[in-house]
């Protein structure tokens, strides 16, 4: 396993994740959510072309521009303040495999900025197509870089296509008016209109992607403005160890007895060379502590967590086990004599804490092992009080109707590592067929179209590597070969190959187990 200092690690990741969910914690939701996706077209890449050269002959100037454009997107952002005042900001770059640099951009607004009425979303964010009387530009941008597909009836061959069926709910519905939260998300403003030419395809307001005009003409590409309208919206946006001091080296500051000891580096800095916590001098405000998330496994941690959570002042390990002048002998004894472990209300804290940090996969696997170690009262009820976060996923991929049943599905399929089953625990069963869960966490769509675009990026070799494997694949007759070595230097792109036939498996239901050897 790489440690967290191993840039992009599993580690690294979840460390950045958490951090940015504790920014959550302490400024709140975010409001805006932006994805910037590079113009090849942009002058200062084409002016930088030489003879013959095309935007993807050259990579390093693409990406050089695109930072470029991204420090001043942020800048106009962070310090003019076109949206208001930003208290906090997060942002991550994404470099997909021959294809173009995008940023995910996360805004968390002040009081006074925040966007909290219908008339706030439609002054930053439209989903029309701009009149092009009156603003010629802006619609040729738009119609450029800001619409859907299409797919459906009218491109039946589009790569978001999911089994003859529309995804990513394109088209929208005309709409007169603003809707601010509709499950976590807004419905935005797109009044019928009559339908313009946009290349072979008749376009209306329905396929218009969600943009804010200012960014729009003053950078010329794709960027997508979301207004975020519950907390729920916030994690598809996003995704150790202690040890006392020596009591000598240990010198207790009566000021701190009032902070909790996930607050404390907001007021303390860690000095490494004395091993101590100094009083910070400045710059208090633009820190914020956090907690690592314990495993509920690791009994004497995830109790000593929750102790920490909630007392504060806390000085030693004697300290924090003394309640009422009586030393408990672990940190779960002293947890029930705070009171903390009443009933089922831990495991309800437990879900809560969980759900400001973790994906809703994370949160069955922690709902089905509280179940299996946990001593729960009263399961049903933590089902129905933690339903929503425990089915967010299901719900924003299928249905409010049909998302828990695929939740059920899944915990059901954890809980056999615990010998335990829905009906056991008294909860709703469901009968979904195994393959239909197997699948439900591989993204048809998403796959899907990765599979098509890199086909088309694809050399000749490559080309008749992939026919070849696929014909093998879709072939069922027995003198098929079913068994290929792929050989050739490194560099040739042996993975890619790999990144196109695994998908195209996967949407096939194929089994997809290719190993390929160099």
């Amino acid at each position: 396993m790489l440690p967290s200092s191993f840039q992009a690690s599993p580690r690294h990741m979840q460390q950045n994740y958490q951090d940015t969910m504790a920014m959550v914690r302490k400024f709140g939701k975010p409001d805006l959510f932006l994805m910037f996706t590079c113009n090849p077209s942009w002058s200062e890449i084409l002016n930088s072309m030489e003879g013959v050269q095309r935007p993807e002959d050259r990579p390093d100037i693409i990406v050089r521009v695109f930072n470029m454009k991204l420090k001043e997107l942020l800048e106009n952002i962070c310090k003019h303040g076109i949206f208001g005042t930003v208290l906090a900001y997060i942002y991550g770059i994404e470099f997909q495999k021959r294809g173009l640099p995008h940023a995910h951009i996360l805004l968390t607004l002040d009081s006074e900025s925040k966007i909290r009425t219908k008339d706030d979303i439609d002054k930053f964010v439209s989903a029309e197509l701009p009149d092009p009387c009156t603003d010629l530009r802006l619609f040729q941008i738009v119609t450029k870089c800001m619409v859907h597909g299409p797919c459906g009836t009218i491109n039946i061959n589009s790569p978001c296509m999911r089994d003859g069926q529309y995804c990513k709910s394109f088209p929208k519905q005309f709409k007169d008016d603003t809707e601010g939260n509709v499950n976590g998300y807004p419905i935005y403003r797109r009044r019928a209109t009559e339908p313009v030419q946009v290349w072979k395809y008749s376009i209306d307001n329905k396929w218009v992607v969600p943009y804010n005009p200012w960014l729009l003409k003053t950078f010329n590409a794709h960027i997508n403005v979301e207004v975020c309208a519950s907390v729920k919206s916030v994690k598809y946006l996003y995704e150790y160890v202690y040890k006392g001091h020596d009591a000598a080296s240990v010198k207790i500051q009566k000021e701190a007895h009032n902070i909790s000891y996930s607050d404390i580096p907001q007021y303390y800095t860690f000095d490494k060379s004395t091993t101590t916590w100094k009083k910070r001098q400045r710059g208090g405000q633009n820190v914020i502590g956090r907690l690592p998330a314990v495993s509920i496994l690791d009994t004497e941690r995830y109790y000593l967590r929750m102790l920490l959570l909630r007392k504060s002042g806390a000085i030693s390990f004697d300290d924090i086990l003394t309640v009422n002048g009586l030393r408990c002998i672990t940190f779960q004894q002293a947890c029930q004599e705070y009171g903390l472990l009443r009933g089922d209300q831990q495991w309800h804290d437990s879900l809560n804490d969980a759900a400001q940090f973790q994906s809703p996969r994370q949160l069955r696997m922690l709902f089905a092992m509280i179940c299996g170690f946990g001593e729960v009262e009263d399961v049903p009820d933590l089902w129905v009080q933690h339903q929503v976060s425990l089915c967010e996923d299901f719900v924003h991929r299928y249905s409010e109707q049909t998302g828990p049943h695929y939740a059920l599905a899944d915990i059901e399929e954890l809980l056999t590592s615990y010998n335990l089953s829905l009906q056991k625990l008294h909860l709703p069963t469901v009968d979904l067929p195994a393959s239909v869960l197997e699948r439900t966490n591989f993204d048809v769509v998403e796959e899907q179209a990765k599979a098509n675009s890199y086909t088309m990026q694809l050399n000749s070799e490559q080309r008749n590597v992939v026919e070849i494997l696929l014909s093998a694949v879709y072939n069922n007759a027995a003198d098929t070969p079913k068994c290929y070595f792929l050989d050739g230097p490194a560099g040739t792109g042996k993975t890619f190959v790999h990144s196109v036939v695994a998908p195209k498996c996967e949407i096939f239901n194929c089994v997809s187990e290719e190993v390929f050897c160099d």
